[in-house]
């Protein structure tokens, strides 16, 4: 019955990765569109909370199923695995982030917050792939030397796609920077960053997604 109440669960959290992919598509539009200079400011405030709403979603949700997985693996995984907070700064981050989209949609000095915004969420992408790296390593030491060959290579894409979501999220970071700055084209740079975090987001969800599903199979 555990088994079986576990499997929807995974289930549950997996299908609920449409809202972050959702969040990605919109996000890069509305980039897209900003760049192109259809209402930039304005586009870049709604990309902003949109993207925080979107990534803070998905913080709950590997918030929610690390939990469950240090506790199926509680002997490999100690309690005190600095991981483990990773997730919970993922959601405060994503949250103070969507709050600065507010303020600047408000026009609160919006030249500065939604670049300061594409900061905070570069950093809380980085440290969401550091959570779901931690994740995809729990699954495989749950899986106890019984993966398939497909599991390794889901474990193996998982693997490849969130080390590039962490170079997006520095990426992410220094045009936020450049954006700050007040220097060139600083709404271009910022516009440049939410593009690049909503597309990271849509292919971090498509791993973590790969991630969930192969810790269905292994418990």
């Amino acid at each position: 019955m555990s088994t079986i109440i576990q499997r929807s669960t995974c289930r549950e959290r997996a299908a609920f990765g449409l809202i972050d992919d959702i969040g990605g598509i919109v996000t890069v539009l509305l980039a897209i569109f900003g760049i192109a200079g259809l209402y930039a400011p304005i586009l870049a405030a709604i990309a902003t909370i949109l993207f925080g709403v979107a990534l803070l979603a998905q913080g709950r949700t590997l918030f929610a199923h690390y939990t469950q997985a240090s506790v199926e693996v509680i002997a490999k995984t100690p309690v005190s695995d600095p991981a483990a907070y990773a997730p919970i700064a993922v959601i405060l981050l994503s949250a103070a982030g969507a709050a600065l989209g507010v303020l600047a949609l408000l026009d609160v000095n919006s030249a500065v917050l939604t670049p300061i915004a594409s900061i905070i969420f570069g950093a809380a992408l980085v440290l969401s792939s550091v959570s779901a790296w931690r994740l995809n390593a729990i699954s495989r030491a749950s899986a106890k030397g019984q993966a398939s060959l497909r599991d390794m290579l889901e474990y193996q894409m998982a693997f490849d796609s969130l080390g590039v979501q962490t170079f997006a999220g520095l990426a992410a970071i220094i045009f936020g920077i450049l954006g700050a700055s007040g220097a060139t084209y600083d709404l271009t740079f910022n516009l440049m960053a939410l593009l690049i975090l909503g597309s990271a987001l849509i292919l971090k969800g498509g791993s973590l997604n790969a991630i969930l599903l192969s810790f269905m199979r292994a418990v």
